[in-house]
C-alpha cells in the first residue's frame, strides 16, 4: 500500500508528532468523508506499506525526525510559490520555506524532493509577467536541490470559488496557458530542470513537450525499493492522470495554511472546530471514535515485480 501523506491537509507542517506516533503504533484510522461512521484501519508498517508520499507547504517540524522513516521509501511534494500573504494567509515567509527546502534536500537528496509551483493563478497583481519573474528567481534558488518541478492551473470549485471571486483570482485562459508554459519551460531549461504538468493531459508548445506529472509517482517509489512493485492506476484522479492508487491518511478541514485556493480546507467554522479535537496520541487525527463506528482493515494490494527484481 501506498499511503499518501496527505492531499486532504499538511501533515507535516500540522501533525508531525501525530504522524510519528501511529508510525511507532503500526496503525492509524481513517474515517470516511462521506460517512464518519465508516473508518478504515491503515497498516502503517514495513510489512504492508510500500512507500509514504508526503504533501507539504512546510516539512520543518518533520525534518528532525527522518531517520524513523530510514525503513521506508518516501519523497516530499513541496509547494512553494510566488504568492504572499493574500493568498496563502498564513505561511511563513518565502526565504524561510526555501531555506527549510534546501535542508530537507540536503537531508534526504535532490531527487526525493518534488518542487511544486502550482495552483498559477491571475489576477490585476497576479500577472503573467509576475510569475514568470518570481518562478524564475525561486527556480535559481532551488534547481541545485531537486530535480523536478510540477506546475498546475488554478481549479475552480464550490469550495473555493467565493474566496477566489473575493481577490478576483481566476485561471488563465488557452492563450495564456500557452504563454505561462512556454516561458517557464524556457527556465527550466536553462537551470537544468525538468517541467511538468499537474492536469492529467499533455501540453505541445510548439513542439515543446511537458509532460504530464505522476504526483504518486511508481517509478520514483521503485528507486528507493529492493524489491520493485506494481500498482494500478488511480481510478479517483482525471482521466489522464499518471498517478498510481494510494490511500489518503488525512482529513478535510484541518489544515491552516489559508490559502484561497483550497478545495481541502473550505469551512473556516469547521476549521475552528477542529482545532480542538485534535490529539497527537489518538489514532484519529481529529476527535474520537463513534460508539457505533464500523472499523475495516483496509488494504490496497500492491505487487511485486518479478521481472524488474531480475535486472
Amino acid at each position: 500500500m501506498i499511503i499518501s501523506v496527505s492531499r486532504r491537509t499538511d501533515i507535516p507542517a500540522f501533525y508531525s508528532d501525530w504522524f510519528f506516533q501511529r508510525l511507532q503504533q503500526g496503525f492509524c484510522y481513517v474515517p470516511n468523508p462521506r460517512n464518519p461512521l465508516q473508518i478504515a484501519k491503515i497498516p502503517l508498517n514495513q510489512e504492508f506499506t510500500d512507500a509514504f508520499v508526503f504533501w507539504t507547504k512546510n516539512p520543518y517540524p518533520m525534518l528532525k525526525k527522518l531517520p524513523l522513516l530510514k525503513n521506508f521509501p518516501y519523497y516530499f511534494q513541496y509547494t512553494i510559490t510566488s504568492y504572499t500573504h493574500d493568498i496563502e494567509k498564513n505561511l511563513p515567509r518565502k526565504r524561510y520555506l526555501v531555506d527549510t527546502f534546501k535542508k530537507l534536500s540536503e537531508l534526504i537528496g535532490k531527487h526525493r524532493i518534488i518542487w511544486r509551483y502550482d495552483p498559477i493563478l491571475l489576477n490585476e497583481q497576479y500577472t503573467i509577467d509576475y510569475h514568470i519573474k518570481y518562478f524564475e528567481i525561486l527556480c535559481k534558488n532551488l534547481a541545485p536541490y531537486t530535480t523536478k518541478v510540477i506546475v498546475s492551473f488554478l481549479s475552480l470549485y464550490r469550495k473555493n470559488k467565493c474566496r477566489c471571486d473575493k481577490v478576483k483570482a481566476y485561471s488563465p485562459q488557452i492563450e495564456e496557458q500557452y504563454i505561462l508554459i512556454k516561458a517557464l519551460q524556457a527556465i527550466c531549461f536553462a537551470y537544468n530542470i525538468r517541467l511538468e504538468f499537474c492536469a492529467g493531459e499533455s501540453i505541445n508548445i510548439n513542439d515543446i513537450p511537458i509532460n504530464p506529472a505522476c504526483c504518486i509517482d511508481i517509478k520514483l517509489i521503485n528507486t528507493m525499493r529492493t524489491t520493485p512493485i506494481i500498482a494500478e492506476k488511480d481510478k479517483g484522479q482525471r482521466e489522464g492522470c499518471g498517478c498510481v492508487k494510494s490511500f489518503d491518511i488525512g482529513m478535510y478541514n484541518s489544515c491552516f495554511n489559508g490559502c484561497i485556493y483550497c478545495y481541502a480546507a473550505f469551512k473556516d467554522e469547521y476549521l475552528e472546530q477542529n482545532k480542538n479535537k485534535h490529539n497527537p496520541n489518538s489514532p484519529l487525527l481529529l476527535g474520537n471514535i463513534p460508539p457505533k463506528a464500523l472499523i475495516t482493515e483496509k488494504n490496497i494490494n500492491t505487487l511485486f515485480d518479478n521481472q524488474l527484481s531480475l535486472l
